[in-house]
C-alpha cells in the first residue's frame, strides 16, 4: 500500500535514524522515501526465506520478526527486531541468495524498497555504499560464526 502523509514522517524519522543513511543528501532522501511502501505483517507471516532470491529491503515500522538460521534438525533463532531495524541488505547488495529466514513474531508493519530503488539511492552514495557493505560483511560473519557454533549472540543491529 502506498504511503500516506504520516507514514512519510515515520518512514523519514526512521532513516534519519538509521547512522549509515545520515549521507543522504536531501534528494537521495525524497527520492528514497517516494519507493517504499507500507506492508502489514501478521504473526508467522515469513517474510524472507532462507536460500531463495531476494529483491526487497525492509525496515520493521511496528511489531517484531525474528531471524532464523536453518539447521540440520531444527531453526536456531539468532536475532529479533523491532521498530527501526532494517534487513534484506544483504541479498540486495551481493546478488546472493538470502542468508536467513525472517518471520513475524508479532503483528505490525514493515516499510519495503525493491531492489532497483535500494540500489540506485543506497549504492550510488560512496558513503552508504561502503557502510552498507561493512555491515553486510559483518552480518555475514556473524551468520558464518553461528553456523559453526562459535557464537551463541550475532551482533545483528
Amino acid at each position: 500500500m502506498s504511503l500516506n502523509k504520516e507514514d512519510i514522517e515515520n518512514i523519514s524519522k526512521v532513516l534519519k535514524d538509521i547512522e549509515f543513511l545520515k549521507h543522504l543528501t536531501p534528494a537521495e532522501t525524497v527520492k528514497l522515501v517516494a519507493g517504499f511502501e507500507k506492508t502489514s505483517m501478521k504473526q508467522g507471516d515469513i517474510l524472507i526465506t532462507q536460500g531463495k532470491t531476494g529483491s526487497i529491503f525492509y525496515i520493521v515500522a511496528s511489531g517484531e520478526v525474528g531471524v532464523f538460521l536453518k539447521r540440520a534438525w531444527v531453526d536456531k533463532k539468532v536475532a529479533t527486531l523491532g521498530s527501526g531495524k532494517f534487513f534484506g541488505e544483504l541479498a540486495l547488495i551481493n546478488d546472493e541468495p538470502r542468508n536467513a529466514s525472517v518471520i513475524c513474531e508479532a503483528d505490525g508493519e514493515v516499510f519495503t524498497l525493491l531492489r532497483d530503488t535500494f540500489k540506485e539511492v543506497i549504492m550510488h552514495n560512496h558513503h552508504i555504499s561502503e557502510e552498507m557493505k561493512r555491515i553486510a560483511h559483518q552480518r555475514q560473519m556473524d551468520t558464518k560464526n553461528i553456523q559453526l557454533g562459535e557464537v551463541s549472540r550475532p551482533k545483528f543491529r
